[in-house]
């Protein structure tokens, strides 16, 4: 209803009026005047309005009135000469217009603007997700403190099905005798396949405790799926190797000075007891009971374990730490850690060569039975290794009172009654050292393999009663003294029958090639651990200096290599030895020494080989026997000729039926360049000789995979760029067609020259093998290999190619992918390069699309033929950068293919090598097939698609052998990629992951 404020009394007005100012009547006359013609013009009009009779219906009469509401403050402005007051109010009186006619509307924007909009507008989440199910995300966390270099893992985050979380770049283990060659948890293929293994393996898996140390490089990666080459994880750990760990050099090593320490750290008010030797045979067999006894039925209560502990083997701690439990099991733990954690006393396990040589300071003995007489060995004074086997078994019984706890501990906690505090837990970490863990890890492969067989009564009588704690005065020579008691003890394999098996199994892999008489002598019980250190062979490697590096690996030389870094080194191959008895018994921590181990087994037992290839072994290097030849991996040329058909490879060691010319039947060693570890680079860890693939300026000594960061964002799946920022054109699907026309390959020789200097033999004049005056063997002489090709191309004539194999240079399997079936999200008209390119070949490996790459990452593709006609001079980026037909003097010949994006990332380029060729075959190999939603875990396993098909070893190229060669040549590390079972992307990726810079694309 319209207000009626202008019917009040003026009063208030007038009484405003009255107030103004004298000199300000003139204007107030005039102001008032105009207000009352005003006023009576807004009466007058509004009457007339009410006076109006309206046929409208109601809904018009209310809006009406509303809209005379509106009118009404309108006419409180002065009124416009020129205009009439009637015009507001006439709108009120008019109908609405009518709509417009459907010509005459506004067409709606068009089409372009919605696909404008997908353009900018970022990806969702779950679209990514999509896009990239199935790709491989690569990364390097760190497991905490006290845990050394981070940790490298590929997963999957992003698909939940098993038949691609399974998926692996290495193999997994084949025997159950295999592995100990590694201590990180798995399950083997024997036991996954046998139900009762299965069950046996399950019941080993009660709670118990897991010390967080672990072999570096993880053995579990080291053989990649294919031969020659290892995977992501063991890849990137080389640069942080437990090889790469060496003792202090300054620190005094002398036997004289870890005698005088022993003495000093027994003769302390708390720690180790003076323990006999009766009473650590007793207590090696009582603790042995106590770990294969049924928890569940014979716990032993913690009081109980405190009385043998501190009674026995360790005097009672000096303070109360416990004092709700004085006798609890921390206190226990707490105190054999700080005397495992003693430095000097102890052998050190964490480095490679005490894990090797453990066996050899049990079974190994020297050859002057009188123990009073020093030995002469690298001009130093050396006891007798009975000493050493004494401090030995102290040192494995405290370990496993140790881990006996450990175990009881951690079985308390899975079953509530007792837990640990995180501060508690952080104390161990800290106290226990690596020694001390790998001394754990010692602990456990002794319990779970080794029988002690106490020596007879006639054996105990101890020519001193406290044996080597006869007098706490005695000289270093009564010391070193060990008694009868020690020397008789028997120590037996609980699996015997399970390592023979391996040792068959690993045979039969390689191709040995008398198979016949060795089964035979196995079924006989032919092959069995000697009996006492006592019938060891003569020449057996003695030297026992806690300390020093000698005898199984001569003496440590300049490191060259990232995974054995001991070139030029050599071993003793006798019947029964402690390599043998080392494999028999099981008793093998992780880490490389398995292969080695099999190895000599192989030969010791194996007395024709012995006869041909002589007593001293190169065990990081090859021979040549019965017309075939047998390479470690760790040798370059195994990894070479582990490309061609008919090559097969087990547990280190490949086999070819390639003989080299130029040497005879016997031991080689292959002479490289130096080299420095990989990963030293903050941009590439790539191993060259000439620096032109880095700046110098970018050079860092830190290893790759301490560089987390770098790692996962230069192989990010969107290269490490925001996800709220990705856009559908940021990605790109590389072409995965051959680049060279039809190319034939022939492997011709593989061709070994002696070293210059023929003084250069192994071991050489400082790195001698200290079996004295016993070892009269031959040297192992050194070569320098070269490789000869025939290549044929379409068009061309019949050329010879030479390749040197210069660099010690290494090569990983590209992790396998599924591709994903949601690439169609990408695959638009404003994205033209997820347009279908034609396909040179029909066939079902045509679908085979992959995943997309971000623009982050930039690649050139060049044939390998293209690679072969490029001089060695040419610099990497030259190779990197294709010509242009404006440079006509480019040293690289066409056709080459490079990533046309520009991008501002950091992420080095990368140089794919095509060793395919348009007329190829995609011959069959493990890998997952189609992706689609009706594939089954059981169609997509590596391993199960690989059984119904040929064989591992009837797969290879010399084309591929080619290109292994030429990496070699020029010093590139290389990344082996599959057709069918990763795609190109992916592998992109994970070479910018590793820091490389070259990809081997085969068929």
């Amino acid at each position: 209803m319209p207000s009626f404020s202008f019917l009040k009394s003026s009063k208030e007005d007038t009484r405003s009026r009255q107030l103004a100012a004298p000199h300000d009547s003139g204007v107030q006359l005039n102001n008032d005047s105009s207000e009352k013609v005003q006023r009576r013009q807004s009466k007058r009009d509004y009457f007339r309005s009410l006076l109006k009779i309206s046929s409208r219906s109601s809904e018009s009469r209310a809006n009406r009135r509303k809209s005379s509401q509106f009118a009404v403050p309108t006419t409180q402005q002065p009124p416009s000469p020129s205009k009439s007051p009637d015009p507001p109010i006439s709108p009120m009186n008019k109908p609405l217009p009518p709509p417009p006619p459907a010509s005459t509307q506004v067409d709606p924007p068009p089409k372009a603007p919605v696909k404008l909009e997908r353009i900018i507008s970022p990806i969702d989440m779950p679209d990514l997700y999509k896009i990239f199910s199935g790709a491989p995300q690569f990364f390097a966390r760190a497991e905490g403190h006290n845990t050394g270099a981070p940790h490298p893992s590929v997963a999957f985050p992003w698909d939940d099905e098993l038949n691609i979380r399974d998926l692996t770049d290495h193999w997994k283990i084949h025997d159950e005798a295999w592995g100990c060659v590694t201590a990180w948890p798995h399950i083997t293929v024997q036991a996954s396949r046998n139900p009762v293994a299965a069950e046996e393996h399950h019941e080993r898996q009660r709670a118990h405790f897991l010390p967080r140390c672990r072999e570096r490089p993880n053995m579990l990666s080291m053989q990649g799926l294919e031969r020659g080459t290892m995977g992501y994880q063991a890849a990137l750990e080389m640069g942080v190797a437990d090889a790469l760990e060496v003792p202090d050099e300054n620190a005094d090593s002398s036997p004289e000075y870890i005698s005088e320490q022993r003495r000093i750290f027994l003769h302390g008010k708390d720690g180790l007891r003076p323990v006999t030797d009766s009473v650590l045979v007793e207590q090696l067999l009582d603790i042995s009971e106590v770990y294969h006894e049924d928890p569940q039925k014979n716990r032993r209560q913690s009081v109980e374990l405190y009385t043998l502990l501190f009674t026995k083997i360790l005097f009672p701690p000096s303070r109360v730490t416990e004092h709700d439990d004085p006798y609890s099991l921390k206190v226990q733990i707490e105190s054999l850690i700080e005397v495992l954690a003693a430095p000097t006393v102890w052998v050190d396990f964490s480095l490679v060569e005490w894990r090797i040589r453990l066996g050899q300071i049990l079974w190994g003995a020297s050859p002057d039975p009188d123990p009073d007489v020093e030995v002469s060995v690298n001009n130093e004074s050396v006891r007798d290794p009975g000493t050493e086997r004494y401090w030995l078994l102290v040192q494995i019984l405290l370990s496993c009172e140790l881990l006996v706890r450990l175990d009881a501990m951690s079985m308390y906690m899975d079953q509530g009654v007792i837990g640990a505090t995180p501060v508690e837990i952080h104390r161990f970490e800290k106290m226990a050292t690596p020694s001390v863990k790998w001394s754990l890890i010692l602990a456990r492969a002794w319990l779970e393999n080794i029988r002690l067989e106490p020596p007879s009564s006639e054996a105990v009588k101890e020519k001193k009663p406290s044996g080597w704690f006869s007098s706490s005065s005695a000289s270093a020579n009564a010391e070193a003294v060990a008694t009868d008691g020690l020397q008789a003890l028997k120590f037996h394999g609980r699996h015997q029958t399970r390592q023979l098996s391996g040792l068959l199994h690993f045979a039969r892999n390689i191709q040995w090639p008398d198979m016949d008489s060795l089964s035979s002598k196995i079924s006989s019980n032919g092959i069995t651990i000697s009996d006492s250190v006592q019938n060891s062979p003569t020449g057996t490697p003695h030297s026992m200096s806690t300390q020093r590096s000698s005898s199984y690996f001569a003496r440590r030389p300049v490191m060259k290599r990232a995974m054995s870094l001991h070139k030029h080194v050599s071993t003793i191959i006798h019947p029964a030895g402690w390599l043998s008895n080392s494999y028999i018994s099981g008793l093998i921590l992780p880490g490389e020494g398995l292969g080695h181990f099999l190895m000599s087994t192989l030969l010791e037992n194996d007395q024709d080989a012995v006869s041909r290839l002589g007593d001293q072994a190169n065990l990081y290097g090859g021979f040549i026997y019965r017309g075939k030849s047998f390479w470690s991996s760790a040798c370059i040329i195994g990894r070479v000729l582990a490309a061609r058909k008919g090559a097969s490879e087990c547990m280190g060691w490949i086999y070819s039926d390639v003989v080299p010319r130029g040497a005879r039947e016997g031991w080689v060693d292959v002479d490289v360049e130096p080299e420095e570890p990989i990963g030293i680079c903050t941009t590439s860890s790539l191993v060259i000789a000439r620096t032109d693939l880095q700046d110098s300026s970018q050079k860092s000594t830190k290893p790759r995979l301490w560089q987390k960061q770098a790692v996962e964002h230069d192989g990010h799946l969107i290269g490490g760029a925001d996800f709220s920022s990705v856009l559908p054109g940021d990605f790109i699907l590389p072409s995965d067609e051959a680049s060279q026309v039809a190319i034939s390959v022939k492997f011709d020789s593989l061709d070994l020259f002696a070293a210059a200097e023929s003084g250069h033999e192994t071991p050489t004049e400082d790195n001698q093998t200290p079996h004295s005056d016993l070892s009269l063997a031959p040297t192992i002489k050194t070569y320098s290999a070269m490789m000869r090709f025939t290549v044929v191309s379409a068009g061309e004539e019949k050329k010879e190619v030479n390749v040197a194999l210069n660099h010690d240079i290494h090569f990983v399997t590209a992790h396998p992918c599924v591709p994903s079936p949601y690439i169609d999200i990408l695959k638009a008209a404003m994205s033209p390069a997820f347009t279908p390119t034609p396909s040179l070949r029909s066939g079902v490996h045509d679908s085979f699309k992959g995943h997309p790459l971000h623009k982050g990452f930039t690649y050139t593709r060049i044939p390998l033929s293209t690679l072969m006609t490029t001089p060695i001079s040419a610099s990497f980026n030259t190779l990197l950068s294709p010509p242009t037909p404006s440079n006509a003097n480019s040293p690289i010949p066409s056709p080459t293919h490079s990533s046309t994006h520009t991008t501002s990332s950091t992420i080095p380029k990368v140089l794919i090598i095509d060793c395919t060729d348009e007329s190829m075959s995609f011959f069959p190999v493990a890998h997952r097939p189609s992706a689609t939603p009706s594939s089954s875990p059981q169609e997509s396993s590596p391993q199960s698609s690989m059984r119904g098909k040929k064989s591992h070893h009837e797969y290879g190229s010399d084309l591929e052998m080619l290109g292994r060669a030429l990496c070699a040549e020029r010093g590139w590390n290389a990344v082996v990629s599959r057709r069918g079972r990763g795609c190109l992307a992916c592998a992109v990726r994970e070479v910018g992951a590793l820091g490389w810079r070259v990809i081997l694309r085969v068929a």
